[in-house]
């Protein structure tokens, strides 16, 4: 089996592995217990806590523990339209976890702004405009299905007194994300992108939120009811450690890998085209054909032994064409139709890219007679 979804989940990486088989025999107590074992726990917890907030580059004070990357974003969601009542700044080219929301705001009479993003792009001038008076700003880093990453920090210049959530989701896995930690910056983030075990994720709190209310809120961002998810926690921090380590010759080997994929498939088959802006940065590549459905195109290759995607992993079962192409590239209907997602992560090799590049010649020979 070659697998190229590492946008929907990741490996989990050895050393996270070994971290959570510690903790589960060593410091398996409920870390809110004041007693000895539950001490332990906690330590081991908030060890955790500091390496993913090193990897971040913020403080792990900062941070607040959810279950998974759609809790943080909802929970950060929540809060900033909750203390606010102005416009919203987002894109139809979102995560389900906010376009979501946003909608059903939307439909209640909330003034949402949608901002255009053709290819995963955003224009400054357009920008300026549709950022002009915005209390909350929803926006992602890195897209989840076309693997764009257009840098964010000029826009949060145009909107300094907004609140953000900013979905990091993707990028934290292959971007710096410290230029995004602004001061009314949310930032979310998930082990299962991280080489870490899923049924753990981090959302950044801004400062003011984190140690007291802030000014005008009545109350400061307040944790997730509940015990955190200390063992996948644990495997997050391990995870981000190991990732810390290997990011700098990884990305670019990866985006080196995604880089051929795209050249040989392009040589096969010449009406292929990338669904992908001048901002793409490599692990996930998005590419259409004409004529062949995404589905059977999906499902000749899984039977290839080539795990890839058409869209989010949450909408996999509801969706036909994805939502995220329909809207990148309006004008072309039919992309949005063939899309599929391949997503190289740091163990994806070239013995990888040879078998699934064949796999896919064998499937196109198949559905193109």
């Amino acid at each position: 089996m070659i697998y190229l979804d590492h946008a929907s989940a990741t490996p989990v990486m050895e050393p996270a592995l070994e971290a959570m088989m510690h903790a589960a025999r060593e410091s398996w107590g409920n870390p809110a217990s004041v007693h000895g074992a539950g001490r332990r726990a906690r330590a081991a917890l908030d060890q955790a806590r500091i390496a993913v907030a090193d990897y971040l580059g913020c403080s792990h004070a900062e941070l607040r523990w959810e279950p998974s990357g759609t809790a943080a974003l909802g929970h950060a969601l929540r809060f900033a339209l909750l203390h606010t009542r102005g416009p919203i700044v987002s894109s139809h080219l979102e995560h389900p976890a906010v376009r979501g929301p946003l909608e059903e705001v939307a439909k209640q009479g909330r003034e949402v702004r949608w901002l255009p993003l053709p290819a995963g792009e955003w224009e400054e001038a357009q920008a300026t405009k549709y950022l002009e008076g915005a209390e909350v700003v929803a926006l992602s880093a890195m897209n989840h299905e076309l693997g764009t990453a257009p840098d964010l920090a000029p826009l949060l210049a145009l909107a300094p007194r907004a609140w953000w959530v900013v979905d990091a989701v993707q990028a934290a896995a292959w971007r710096d994300v410290r230029p995004l930690l602004e001061p009314r910056v949310f930032l979310a983030c998930a082990s299962q992108k991280l080489g870490g075990p899923p049924g753990a994720a981090v959302v950044r709190v801004p400062p003011e939120l984190a140690f007291s209310p802030a000014a005008g809120v009545a109350a400061a961002f307040e944790p997730t009811p509940g015990s955190p998810p200390w063992l996948a926690a644990i495997g997050m921090g391990a995870a981000c450690r190991e990732r810390k380590a290997l990011l700098p010759e990884g990305l670019p080997q990866v985006r080196a890998r995604a880089l051929r994929l795209l050249e040989v498939m392009g040589r096969a088959c010449p009406e292929l085209v990338h669904n992908g802006g001048k901002s793409w940065l490599g692990p996930i590549l998005d590419v259409s054909i004409p004529d062949i459905d995404a589905r059977t195109m999906e499902s000749a290759l899984d039977l290839r032994g080539i795990c890839i995607a058409r869209t989010s992993a949450c909408l996999q079962a509801r969706v036909v064409a994805s939502p995220v192409v329909a809207e990148a590239f309006p004008e072309e209907p039919w992309r949005a139709d063939t899309a599929l997602r391949w997503s190289l992560g740091l163990t994806t090799t070239d013995e990888d890219i040879l078998q699934a590049v064949e796999a896919w010649r064998s499937a196109l020979g198949e559905l193109r007679p």
